[in-house]
């Protein structure tokens, strides 16, 4: 079978599943997105395909649109893509501590494999994980727990930083202080240059004014 028609058959598995998880499938992204009164949670596929073969890498991601309203205003992000954001995005593979983690798929009889391999991961702890992380407190957990370290829940580290100080303090971390300067130190470490530190800058001015209640 011609490797489009195995990445068919692989998303025509999946959406049969997941749209029982009120999942629908978004060709023009290649993923399967379940809006939510917050945002939207959603799972992408990635795939690589060769003549004979494909690999396929899963990521999983939540959007809390209250987060995103406030960060796309500080963060180079394209108007198109704005509304498409992901707080939070990650793989299977890190979430399992895996650096890469991709299904090979060349025939038939692999694309059962790799459907049940996703299903099997979804059941087991996906669909939790983004129930979890849906959540402000949880998301304040995740991003701030370790303000130095690189976040296997965050691809663009950069972005971590001004989502991280946001959630800080929408979630009213008592902590919100000193991770605006932990955050200010990890951006210049990546080397980001004086826009990025401005942007920064002005994102914490906005929010040491912003009232919650």
């Amino acid at each position: 079978m011609p490797v489009k028609n195995l990445e068919i058959s692989l998303y025509h598995s999946l959406n049969q599943y997941l749209v029982e998880k009120s999942f629908h499938w978004l060709s023009e992204s290649k993923q399967f997105r379940k809006q939510t009164e917050k945002g939207f949670q959603n799972i992408i596929l990635s795939s690589s395909n060769y003549e004979d073969q494909m690999w396929v890498e899963v990521n999983i991601g939540v959007r809390v649109d209250l987060v995103e309203d406030f960060a796309q205003q500080f963060l180079d992000v394209p108007l198109e893509y704005r509304k498409h954001a992901n707080t939070i995005i990650t793989s299977i593979g890190r979430l399992n501590d895996t650096k890469y983690l991709r299904y090979k798929i060349a025939h038939e009889e692999d694309v059962e494999v790799c459907y049940e391999a996703i299903r099997d991961f979804m059941q087991e702890s996906g669909f939790e994980f983004l129930e979890y992380a849906a959540h402000l407190k949880n998301l304040d957990t995740m991003l701030n727990e370790k303000p130095a370290k690189v976040s296997k829940y965050v691809y663009n580290q950069t972005h971590r930083c001004f989502k991280a100080i946001i959630v800080a303090k929408l979630n009213n971390n008592p902590h919100f202080f000193e991770l605006i300067d932990q955050y200010q130190q990890m951006l210049e470490k990546l080397q980001v240059g004086e826009r990025e530190i401005d942007r920064y800058m002005k994102l914490v001015n906005f929010l040491l004014y912003l009232s919650l209640n």
